[in-house]
C-alpha cells in the first residue's frame, strides 16, 4: 500500500474545536495515515467530543492512536480510588464533566473505553518512529519502559538521534511558544493547545503543518503565536 501522507497529531487535551478544525483542513483520505500521539483527553473541556471525533476519523483514513500518560491515568482510575483522585486532579475532572456535569467513570460509554484501551504504546514506519513522550536512542521501541514512552520529558540539550536512523516524532513536552520543536532527527509537536497555543498536525514526509487554537481558529503559516511564550513546561 502506497500512502499519500503520514500525518502526526500532537496532544489534543480535550480541545474538540481545534481537532475538528485541523481535520477539516487536512481533508483526510483513505490513502492517508494519521497518528494521534496520545493525551487526547483531560485539561480541556471537550474530551467526550474529542473521542467521538477520533472514533469517526477511523472511518476516513488509516488511523493509529497512541496511549499518553493521561489515558494511562484514566485506565488506572478504574481499579483504584487513589488513582482516580490523582487523575481527577490532573485534568480528569474536566473529562468526566464533558460526559455529564459532576459525572463519574460510569458515564463514559463502553465504546470510548474500548477505543482508549486499544491505543498503542508506540508506532513506527520505514523512516519515522512515534511515541507519546520520549525514547531511548539505543533501544528498539518494543524494549522501552512505559515511563519513557508516556512520562519522560524531552530535554533538547541532550537529545540524540535514534540508532535506527529514523526521525522521532513525539508530544508530551509542551512547547509554550506554540511552535514545533524541530531538532532535526527529533520533532516535538505538543504545542500547548489547551492553554493558549495550538494543536499541531505534521505531515512527517513533506514537513507541512496545520495548526488550530482551542477556539477553532486555523493558524496561517506566517501568523504569530498566540498567548505568552516561555520555556518548556512539565505537564503531567
Amino acid at each position: 500500500m502506497t500512502r499519500q501522507r503520514i500525518i502526526a497529531i500532537g496532544d489534543i487535551h480535550g480541545c474538540a474545536h481545534a481537532l475538528d478544525t485541523v481535520i477539516e483542513a487536512i481533508r483526510p483520505t483513505r490513502d492517508d495515515l494519521i497518528i494521534v500521539l496520545g493525551d487526547f483527553i483531560d485539561q480541556g473541556f471537550e474530551s467526550r467530543l474529542v473521542v467521538e471525533s477520533l472514533i469517526a476519523l477511523r472511518e476516513r483514513c488509516e488511523f493509529v492512536s497512541l496511549l499518553g500518560n493521561h489515558e494511562e491515568m484514566l485506565l488506572a482510575a478504574r481499579s483504584s480510588e487513589p488513582a482516580l483522585r490523582y487523575w481527577e486532579n490532573c485534568g480528569g475532572a474536566r473529562t468526566l464533566s464533558s460526559y455529564r456535569f459532576g459525572g463519574s467513570l460510569e458515564d463514559i460509554p463502553f465504546e470510548h473505553w474500548d477505543f482508549i484501551a486499544e491505543c498503542r504504546d508506540w508506532y513506527e514506519t520505514d523512516e519515522h518512529l512515534f511515541t507519546h513522550a520520549n525514547f531511548d536512542p539505543e533501544l528498539p521501541l518494543a524494549k522501552l519502559p512505559d515511563h519513557t514512552l508516556r512520562w519522560e520529558l524531552l530535554d533538547p540539550e541532550v537529545v540524540r538521534c535514534h540508532n535506527s536512523g529514523k526521525t522521532a516524532v513525539v508530544g508530551h513536552t509542551e512547547q509554550s511558544d506554540g511552535e514545533v520543536l524541530d531538532l532535526g532527527c527529533v520533532k516535538c509537536i505538543d504545542t500547548a493547545c489547551w492553554r493558549y497555543g495550538w494543536l499541531t498536525a505534521l505531515d512527517v514526509v513533506s514537513g507541512r503543518t496545520w495548526q488550530a487554537s482551542r477556539f477553532g481558529q486555523l493558524r496561517e503559516p506566517d501568523e504569530a503565536p498566540v498567548g505568552p511564550t516561555g520555556p518548556l513546561r512539565s505537564v503531567a
